[in-house]
């Protein structure tokens, strides 16, 4: 089996024997690839981190492990290890901004000092604070525009060339004519912008500083590992970074910020957006009358500068990954819309991928949440949005992995971080089974820390030097992943609809985002693809093809393509929709058809209609698409927490997954396979018969899901070998072990040296009585069993938070969720048998005792230990 999981491993200043050490905990996970991440080590790219890399790489040769490099010193990627202001300033970051002033005219020769407007303004609010300079005190004027004021902040339609009258000293001077005017200055600098020492994303040569400071000197060393024990880099969080942090929300011409620029940009702005473009600067930031016009000038814009970031970051450094035998993966930042945004974001995600060989998401700092997709994230940075993380975060992921060939249907999702110490592995099973059927296929696990316990950075930590309980709970559940994963590798999802990316439409305008159809469409178990308008106006590079009504893309056969609400529509989409429609391909508008076209024809006047297009309801979508057969699989009752998800690859496999965390789903799901099912338990890795009936429209299942349960079925046209299950009747003989047990606890780190056992009567919870305690706590019990050749099972009704089983000293397995049962049939004697339960607990609770910098976690706080119903079934 091939290995899907690189965990990052946070390289420091350590002793050798604890990285080595490091390095086997991680193998004992079944993990096969670690990937290095430098941000705590003190002398990335120098001596002191090549030794240690010495000793990663020996290790990983040793275990027949992978390497991984995560692309620079800290995130997110681009300071090129601090080297833009030092030895390349000339290279640093260029912006766009536009300043301006109100005035009434008229006015005979009014002037202005053109020079100062191309300068911070400072006022009574930034005394105090620290100034930040620009690498290159330099600017240069692009235009100066007189636009009169219709009202508020909203231009007229007519504004007044400036420009030439400004003279060489900087001034100008003109008659301005009656009214109020706003006079708007836009030039090129190298201030207003944030993280003014990191390269230029939409600048080659700039780019290019970061290959030379980090991934040749990497090659230099190890030139002989590459494609071998080395995999490939890892860029983390790029992006255009033109405000201050991760402000979020930074659509362009809804927020007054310095705009990304390179002297590409400019020749591809000369070439491509009309001969007024520089006249039309002041709308990238201001709304006019005619808001068609601001709406053209916003998508222009944005168009080219993602197309640049693309270019001269993610392909460069893609290429040359390939022309050095690995991969280059990693992430963006794609909450709160800014997937398609500037700010953090990198304007348009499918072209931020571009030169990755995976596509890439994050879910970390509790974005996604079990069984909380609406709610807001209230967060140390922004807030949230829950909606997008639950129903548009992995969907978008994997429609990039899925849609463009390079990616070979490969998703990573870097997972875990910053959940803190409370999010231990029943948080991370429901969050992987999440991941997993909405098509990730890789994880990135964060993170291994070999800091003292407890490290504060970023919990949880799944080793923690021995201090975390849950470590051999972890171990399993990646190896759970890694064969989920090589399930989900190889073949290709099913998808029933394409849903429109409507970047170029949020570029224009406040539009319907991705995660608001998609939650209508996963919530009624119906798959789709998000297909960006590239993927249309490229079939070459993607396979696109209009065929039997249906639109194919790499593959993938969508019943319907629909396009989320939006007033102005893509002039480029509109013309596909007209050709692609005439083909039969079925299209509907979401809510209501688009009010105009807008693009280089319609700015010319050339008549470019709205394609006539029906129109269906967001609340309507499902029961319309159902009504006319374009479903995959059926559910006969309303199911909101029901995921599902269809990939083909020798075997059709039809995995199923329930978000809630309190209800039961009992329901019948009707699979279009003439085939009979089975289902793989791949917990225990076995294939088990299952209940079904034959109809002519395929095969009816009665599903069964606790709260964290899945479910995977599967065809078995190789005939397989499949172990009957016997099913549970109605009535069977219950024995009542609640009271009565041995007690003893031990820390992690002291395991297995427990306490002298205490008689327990009645169990309660051990946070009843140790708040403070995290680690393993056991409990025995001797009992007297006559087993009549049916199946013994043990449940507990409250865990918290897992538990393994041992029965006569052989260990029945390990449960991370609800609920927690466990056959013990083969493990019990006539006679005298003695159970023992281990249950752990997450560390938060002991690192209370030392809580760090940021204090303890703010949260609520589960019990400890095992209580409630306890019963042995007999059946």
């Amino acid at each position: 089996m091939n290995n899907y999981i690189f965990p990052f491993l946070w390289m420091r200043d350590q002793e050798e024997d604890v990285l080595r050490n490091e390095i086997a905990k991680i193998e004992e996970c079944g993990i096969r690839a670690v990937c290095l991440e430098s941000r705590p080590h003190p002398d990335f790219g120098g001596p002191g981190w090549w030794h240690d890399f010495d000793i990663v790489l020996e290790e990983a040769k040793k275990r027949d492990m992978k390497i991984w490099i995560l692309d620079d010193a800290h995130f997110p990627t681009g300071q090129a290890n601090g080297s833009i202001p030092e030895k390349h300033p000339e290279l640093a970051r260029k912006y766009i901004m536009m300043q301006h002033t109100d005035c009434v005219g008229p006015i005979v020769q009014a002037s202005l000092d053109v020079n100062l407007f191309m300068t911070k303004a400072f006022t009574w609010m930034d005394f105090g604070k620290p100034v930040k300079k620009p690498l290159i005190d330099q600017q240069e004027l692009l235009s100066v525009m007189a636009y009169p004021v219709i009202e508020g902040d909203l231009l007229g339609s007519n504004p007044i060339d400036l420009t030439d009258c400004v003279g060489e000293d900087g001034w100008m001077t003109a008659d301005l004519p009656a009214g109020v005017w706003r006079i708007c200055v836009s030039f090129i600098t190298y201030d207003f912008g944030a993280r003014n020492e990191y390269i230029n994303y939409i600048d080659e040569k700039s780019v290019r500083v970061l290959l030379d400071e980090i991934y040749e000197p990497h090659y230099e060393h190890y030139k002989e590992e590459f494609g071998k024990t080395i995999a490939g880099f890892f860029s983390d969080e790029p992006g255009f970074y033109n405000v201050d942090d991760f402000d979020m929300n930074d659509a362009i011409g809804r927020k007054k910020m310095a705009l990304p620029w390179s002297d590409e940009m400019y020749q591809v702005m000369e070439e491509k957006a009309g001969a007024d473009w520089k006249q039309q600067l002041p709308l990238l930031w201001m709304d006019s009358e005619d808001q068609t016009i601001c709406a053209a000038a916003r998508k222009e814009y944005m168009d080219h500068v993602s197309e640049l970031y693309s270019k001269n970051f993610s392909r460069q450094l893609g290429k040359w990954c390939e022309d050095h035998q690995v991969e280059y993966i990693g992430h963006v930042i794609e909450d709160n819309n800014e997937h398609c945004r500037l700010g953090c974001g990198a304007g348009h995600y499918f072209r931020a991928m571009d030169g990755q060989h995976m596509a890439g998401i994050d879910t970390i700092g509790g974005q996604i949440l079990p069984g909380n997709p609406y709610a807001s994230r209230h967060g140390v940075a922004y807030v949230g949005d829950g909606k997008f993380n639950h129903f548009g975060l992995a969907k978008l992921g994997a429609s990039s992995a899925q849609i463009d060939p390079k990616k070979k249907g490969r998703l990573m999702c870097e997972a875990f971080g910053a959940y803190g110490w409370n999010f231990g592995v029943r948080s991370m099973k429901w969050l992987v089974d999440y991941l997993l059927i909405q098509g990730v296929n890789h994880f990135v696990p964060h993170a291994f820390s070999m800091a003292e316990y407890p490290d504060c950075d970023c919990p949880p930590h799944f080793y923690a030097r021995g201090n975390n309980p849950e470590f051999t709970y972890f171990a399993e559940l990646m190896k759970y992943t890694n064969r989920m994963c090589d399930c989900f590798n190889g073949g290709q999802n099913v998808p029933v609809a394409g849903v429109f990316y409507p970047a170029e439409h949020d570029w224009m305008q406040d539009c319907m985002q991705i995660q608001t159809p998609g939650q209508t469409l996963q919530e009624n178990q119906i798959d789709y693809e998000l297909i960006p308008l590239d993927v249309l106006t490229d079939p070459k590079t993607y396979g696109t093809k209009i065929e039997d009504g249906r639109l194919i893309v790499n593959g993938r056969k969508m019943q319907i393509l629909l396009i989320p609400e939006t007033d102005y529509l893509d002039e480029k989409l509109a013309k596909f929709l007209k050709k692609a429609v005439k083909k039969g391909l079925k299209a509907a508008y979401i809510n209501h058809r688009p009010v105009k076209v807008v693009g280089e024809q319609a700015e010319q006047e050339i008549t470019v209609r709205v394609p006539e297009l029906p129109v269906i309801l967001l609340e309507q979508i499902a029961e319309e698409l159902k009504k006319q057969k374009m479903y995959d699989i059926l559910v006969s009752e309303e199911e909101k927490s029901l995921l599902y998800y269809h990939y083909r690859k020798e075997e059709d496999i039809y995995f199923l997954f329930n978000t809630s965390l309190s209800e039961t789903i009992e329901t019948e799901v009707l699979i279009p396979e003439q085939t009979e099912l089975i289902c793989w338990d791949a917990w225990k890795d076995q294939y088990v018969t299952v209940e079904q009936k034959e109809i002519p429209e395929g095969r009816k299942v009665a599903v069964k899901l606790v709260p964290y349960e899945s479910l995977l079925l599967m065809t078995n046209r190789s005939g397989g070998k499949v172990q009957t299950v016997k099913e549970r009747p109605q009535t069977y003989e219950v024995l009542d072990l609640s009271d009565g047990w041995n007690f003893s606890k031990v820390r992690s780190a002291e395991y297995p040296d427990f306490s002298e056992p205490v008689h327990v009567e009645k169990l309660r919870p051990v946070s009843a009585e140790d708040p403070q305690f995290s680690g393993v706590m056991r409990y025995e019990k001797i009992l007297e069993l006559s087993p009549k050749g049916g199946r013994i099972l043990f449940s507990a009704q409250y865990v918290y938070e897992a538990a393994e089983v041992f029965v006569n000293g052989m260990s029945a397995g390990k449960r991370l969720t609800p609920g927690y049962e466990w056959d013990i049939t083969e493990l019990c004697v006539p006679g005298e048998n003695e159970i023992v339960i281990e249950v752990v607990n997450t560390p938060t609770r002991d690192t209370m005792k030392n809580p760090g910098i940021f204090g303890p976690d703010r949260e609520i706080l589960e019990p400890s230990g095992m209580f409630g119903k306890i019963v042995l079934s007999f059946y």
